[in-house]
């Protein structure tokens, strides 16, 4: 009976050790990577994630998936031993994103608690001069020898004016804009081009224009757009 009482203690703590003999995962500083504010020209950022094998086991890392392409994450090791780290080299790019940004990495490992770990990406882009709704000018569907438009606003976020000047179109498109214009704090200017294509297939062109806004010495604007053959035309 002595032994069986032994030998009932000797596995419950075998299967109590093993219980808590595992892998844990742990991300350094925490589960977000806050840039705070940051200006265009900062893009991309960066930043050294330090991942930490916090448990009693080896830890297999068997995927890091961040959750777009403008985010890469390499890791300098899949395989930690306990109280061992790798280092995951973030770079976020902001395109032209402006206000608050949040993008995520997902990170996959032997743990059987969080078997997936999440690490947020966050940054509050200023982008004082916004090109709304995008910085191209769709022509969608144009036909031949017929006018075109196009329209986007450009919009100054900061409080300070901003004068756009030494406008330049290209392939024929024509804007509403050609002297010196100034945008007030908190103002906006509507840009308007036309084009009269002159044969069908793919229409592609560009809007530049510069400013006196340090951080933006140039706006290029992408044309494009569809043309269809006239119904007159033979063609």
């Amino acid at each position: 009976m002595k032994n069986f009482f032994l030998a009932s203690i000797t596995m419950f703590i075998l299967a109590a050790s093993l219980a808590f003999a595992q892998p844990k995962i742990s991300i350094q500083g925490g589960d977000t990577q806050d840039w705070g504010k940051v200006k265009p020209k900062d893009s991309p950022l960066k930043a050294s994630i330090k991942i930490t094998n916090e448990g009693s086991e080896e830890l297999k890392i068997s995927d890091v998936r961040p959750g777009c392409g403008c985010t890469t994450a390499p890791l300098d090791k899949k395989e930690l031993k306990p109280g061992e780290f790798a280092t995951m080299d973030v770079s976020l790019n902001v395109g032209a994103a402006a206000g608050m940004l949040t993008k995520s990495i997902t990170i996959s490992s032997n743990d059987p608690v969080s078997p997936t770990k999440v690490l947020y990406l966050k940054a509050d882009v200023v982008r004082p001069i916004q090109i709304l709704p995008t910085q191209y000018l769709s022509f969608g569907e144009l036909t031949v020898g017929s006018k075109g438009e196009a329209k986007v606003t450009i919009k100054n976020t900061s409080t300070q004016t901003i004068v756009l000047s030494d406008f330049e179109a290209t392939n024929g498109i024509s804007i509403n804009l050609m002297k010196p214009t100034t945008i007030p704090g908190g103002g906006e200017v509507e840009i308007i081009a036309k084009v009269s294509p002159k044969e069908k297939g793919y229409f592609n062109g560009a809007v530049k224009m510069k400013t006196d806004h340090p951080d933006f010495p140039t706006l290029d604007l992408t044309a494009y757009g569809n043309v269809k053959a006239s119904i007159v035309d033979p063609k």
